[in-house]
């Protein structure tokens, strides 16, 4: 075992291979014993006996071979792990691009075994496509391992607390799991849930049919009852939420330029550039230069 607790890994030729704790932190559910974040085609380990480790695939496309039972691993999408488990992960066959992954390993407390044992027996090996934004959140706790601000404990407390409920809202029979059952609303009530759902979850359409289709009316209907309720398009709204998205990623300097527009979906770094300066006047890189806090991509 290594890093005090930790397990045992072996990283194939990589981007990089950052480690984020060198003691394990000892929260109110959990103990932290390892944060990695790693680029590479290639990686393989064992878990000690007393902890699970989850592993989301921040982007790339892979496979991960677990005690020799292979699965696919796609983009954004996370599985637990058992402790003992042996396991390798390995880029799609020909990949030009390495894997970018995450792995957190976690060991629960009295207090938060039942719930991890459940997460891990809900799952039941399976990859799970991330429906929450849990990305956003792993980049936040490796933004306050990194920096080591006061308070560092008492955050990551709070941060893998939400973690662990978001994961278990996403588990099948759950309420959030299942969605909400789609009603019927007023105009002025269809107009808020479309606000309420373009706040939280702008980045995460590629077009606004998906959202007509989430809420289960026309396209040409939603927009229509936008204009007359908001005095501006749904097509501008949604501009610009993705915009407000795009200057806190840049703000937080925790992603590339060339990784933010593809989260957001847009076609091309030049496009995405040029919809940045129309909305703010500066493009991506002024702007992460003048508001950015020192990053890993700065």
């Amino acid at each position: 075992m290594l890093n005090g607790g930790a397990s045992a890994i072996r990283t194939g030729k990589a981007g990089f291979n950052h480690c984020y704790v060198d003691r394990a932190y000892t929260l109110t559910h959990l103990l932290l014993h390892q944060v990695q974040d790693r680029c590479c085609y290639e990686a393989d380990g064992r878990l000690a006996d007393h902890g699970s480790l989850l592993v989301y695939m921040l982007s790339g496309h892979g496979a991960i071979a677990i005690d020799g039972h292979e699965l696919p691993l796609p983009e954004r999408h996370y599985i637990w792990l058992n402790p003992g488990s042996s396991y390798r992960i390995a880029a799609a066959k020909g990949s030009r691009s390495p894997m970018r992954f995450v792995s957190l390993e976690l060991q629960p407390t009295a207090r938060g075994r039942q719930l991890l044992d459940a997460l891990a027996q809900a799952r039941d090996g399976r990859a799970v496509r991330d429906v929450a934004g849990l990305d956003e959140l792993l980049f936040e706790i490796m933004h306050e391992l990194r920096t080591e601000p006061p308070h560092l404990p008492l955050m990551l407390d709070s941060l893998l607390n939400r973690l662990l409920i978001m994961l278990e809202r996403q588990l099948p029979g759950s309420r959030a799991a299942a969605g909400e059952r789609k009603k019927a609303y007023g105009k002025k009530e269809l107009v808020y849930q479309i606000v309420q759902y373009l706040d939280r979850h702008a980045a995460e359409i590629s077009e606004l049919g998906q959202l007509a289709d989430k809420l289960g009316y026309s396209y040409s209907y939603m927009s229509h009852a936008f204009r007359e309720e908001m005095d501006i398009s749904l097509q501008e709204y949604w501009a610009k939420r993705r915009m407000m998205k795009a200057m806190n990623s840049l703000q937080s300097g925790r992603s590339s330029i060339t990784q933010i527009s593809e989260h957001l979906h847009y076609q091309s770094v030049h496009s995405f550039s040029k919809a940045f300066k129309k909305m703010t006047g500066f493009t991506p890189t002024e702007y992460q230069s003048l508001y950015g806090r020192n990053g890993e991509y700065e």
